[in-house]
């Protein structure tokens, strides 16, 4: 028993594998920052995001590498992790999907399942721009984003029936209002390009001295 467990220990590394599973985690988390910054819906800056996801991937690579050759490291890494506690603020789900698919990366490719990996990251990226394909083409109009404020109180209901009017659909982002003001950020697809100068106009007319502020999404790249 206390060969076996020695023998485990010492189990050496390939440096030239090594190397090259690096490489292609650096590969598949570059692809995967491209196919992230061209679909994502996320409004943050998309690019400095995407960036994170090669050192997560490579990182990851390395870690798993070295972990597996040593029992003691492998203890020592649990020991690790549970006095470590991650902070990063992730503010959409999609986020974290593609920080799991990058962990993903690294797991497989330090673990040496490179074919299983390439094939398994390929179908996904594969699947995830058909989906975005498919609704860009069900959409016909981008999404904008939209802030409304006013300097009172109005009420939410009335103004999401009035933006309901003129779009195929809406998303509430955030609603603040004080004594004094009131703001609301959504996100927005217009039926018509029209639809635009018509909501300002009976924005205009319901709620005087309202400001309306639009951005199309991929301004925030």
């Amino acid at each position: 028993m206390k060969e076996v467990f020695l023998d485990y220990q010492n189990i050496e590394i390939d440096l030239l594998v090594f190397a090259f599973n690096l490489l292609i985690a650096f590969l598949l988390s570059y692809i995967l920052s491209l196919v992230y910054v061209r679909y994502s819906s996320s409004l943050s800056n998309k690019k400095i995001f995407s960036n994170n996801f090669y050192l997560i991937a490579i990182t990851t690579t390395m870690i798993i590498t070295i972990v597996k050759s040593s029992l003691a490291l492998s203890l020592g890494l649990v020991g690790a992790l549970s006095i470590v506690r991650f902070r990063a603020a992730i503010k959409e789900p999609e986020e974290i999907a593609y920080l799991f698919l990058c962990i993903a990366i690294g797991l497989g490719l330090g673990a040496n399942y490179t074919l299983v990996t390439v094939t398994g990251f390929t179908i996904i990226l594969l699947l995830t721009i058909a989906v975005n394909l498919f609704s860009k083409k069900s959409d016909s109009h981008e999404e904008m984003f939209c802030t409304i404020s006013l300097n009172k109180k109005f009420i939410l209901e009335e103004l999401l029936g009035i933006l309901k009017k003129h779009s195929n659909y809406l998303f509430l982002r955030d609603f603040d209002i004080t004594s004094e003001s009131s703001q609301v950020g959504l996100i927005i697809n217009f039926k018509d390009s029209k639809n635009i100068l018509s909501l300002t106009e009976e924005l205009n007319h319901t709620y005087p001295g309202v400001s309306i502020k639009f951005l199309n999404k991929q301004a925030l790249l």
